[in-house]
């Protein structure tokens, strides 16, 4: 026989238990809808963002970790950048809806990613790192399977258009299949009937150069400026063409910096100017920085992206260590 406040004390300890499973259960369990796998973040912004994650509604930040199943939206004037872990970038353009269904890291062999996304309604731009990822695309229309990869992409008005820099595209409908090749745009496709014959050469290209290709930093660690001059140009005649609109520059170096709201005036060109820090330790360092520029606008998809590549040189001494003897005080 238990006493009074035994029993009430087993009954206690006996309830305490079962909230403590009840929440244990509750914390593991989640729904589909809510998958745990962080799979990107938001580089930069600017404009109306959102999250929709489930029920709930995120405010756009930079540094924000999005998650499988994230539906990133952006409004009349919003632009956002997504940074995913393999490397890869994509650059959401206004009045755009796209999911990040789901993404998983390959457990065989070297470390590679399998995404699977969804462009709902909108444009982008993408940059697919090679060898570490492999994308799919799905839209109402169409789906594209991408590897490394400087690819654009629209779907408004159950129409699909694709735009190919760099890399590799395969892109198919209900009926048909095409290997889209870099410099060509798959233009107004409809999920039924053929593609093949809406390939076009894209008419339109970025040229980036820099007043020079190796730069040294000096050695009293000072900021270093370095200047670009951008010009849209008519593939065919290689001529300018005038045509004035946003720039986005894309580039994975923390030490450099571009300014902001870089645009081509109406003859198509542009002179900008980067800042670049230096590097740290005081030993000598040689980086080499690949430099991407596209026009930031969906309008702009018949426009070829822009590539470069610096160098930057900083030489310094290597720190000199002091050895004292403590029985002589001697420096050796």
């Amino acid at each position: 026989m238990y006493k009074g406040g035994e029993r009430k004390s087993m009954l206690k300890n006996a309830f305490l238990s079962a909230v403590i499973s009840l929440t244990l259960i509750l914390t593991l369990w989640v729904p589909n809808s809510f998958a745990i796998n962080a799979v990107a973040s938001i580089k930069d912004l600017r404009g109306q963002i959102e999250i929709e994650r489930g029920s709930a509604r995120l405010a756009g930040r930079t540094g924000l970790i999005l998650y499988d199943q994230d539906m990133v939206v952006t409004g009349k004037t919003g632009k956002v950048t997504i940074a995913f872990r393999d490397g890869s970038l994509l650059r959401l353009f206004t009045n755009t809806r796209f999911l990040l269904e789901k993404s998983v890291e390959s457990k065989k062999g070297s470390r590679r990613f399998l995404h699977h996304l969804f462009l709902e309604i909108g444009s982008f731009w993408g940059k697919f790192t090679k060898k570490y990822q492999s994308t799919t695309i799905r839209t109402p229309t169409a789906t594209a399977g991408i590897k490394g990869t400087v690819v654009s992409m629209v779907e408004r008005d159950d129409k699909l258009t694709v735009s190919l820099s760099s890399g590799a595209v395969t892109v198919k409908n209900d009926d048909d299949a095409v290997d889209l090749q870099p410099g060509q745009i798959l233009s107004g496709i409809t999920r039924r009937g053929s593609i093949s014959d809406k390939i076009k050469n894209l008419p339109f290209h970025l040229v980036i150069k820099a007043d020079k290709t190796e730069i040294k930093v000096p050695e009293t660690r000072e900021e270093v400026g370095v200047y670009l001059t951008l010009q849209m140009v008519q593939k065919n005649s290689n001529q300018n063409a005038f045509r004035a609109g946003p720039i986005y520059i894309s580039h994975v170096f923390d030490n450099i910096r571009f300014g902001t709201d870089i645009h081509l005036n109406e003859r198509g060109y542009a002179r900008i100017k980067a800042i670049v820090k230096p590097f740290k330790g005081e030993n000598s360092v040689r980086k080499t920085i690949d430099i991407t520029v596209i026009m930031d606008g969906e309008e702009f998809l018949d426009v070829d992206a822009g590539h470069t590549r610096l160098i930057f040189v900083q030489t310094g001494k290597k720190a000199k260590t002091l050895k004292i003897d403590v029985n002589s005080d001697k420096i050796n």
